[in-house]
């Protein structure tokens, strides 16, 4: 397990988030182009699988569940299931960052979605800048 003071969350890196949406391509190019970057720094990557909250159109486990195809969980990452719409609750996430060092937490999430409010709000919570 690396330690590194670093960590880039990424809350909305699922199919169902992503596809279909009219800038998937460019949006999907960024933020691998954030992790990229994250890892090349030495940064933790972390990515959150939601599971699909009842009435969903799509199912945990599903492929509309997975990663999106420009996104992969690569060893040393973390790769946690979250209820939404907070990523710390009921999860491993903070145990995951703590455990590695992680003080601050840069997060990738699509803008005005509950779960990037919700997350904010418990990651500085916890401590994490």
């Amino acid at each position: 397990m690396t330690l590194t003071p670093n960590a880039l969350l990424l809350l909305n890196a699922q199919r169902h988030d992503l596809e279909d949406r009219s800038d998937e391509r460019a949006l999907a190019r960024d933020w691998a182009h954030h992790v990229d970057e994250a890892r090349a720094a030495g940064w933790l990557v972390a990515f959150v699988q939601w599971d699909a909250p009842r009435g969903a159109d799509w199912e945990t486990f599903s492929k509309a569940w997975t990663l999106h195809p420009d996104f992969r969980a690569e060893q040393g990452d973390v790769l946690v299931r979250a209820g939404r719409p907070d990523a710390f609750e009921g999860s491993e996430l903070a145990a995951q960052l703590h455990g590695r060092a992680v003080r601050t937490l840069h997060v990738l999430a699509l803008p005005g979605t509950p779960e990037l409010a919700a997350t904010l709000a418990s990651a500085q919570a916890e401590g994490f800048a």
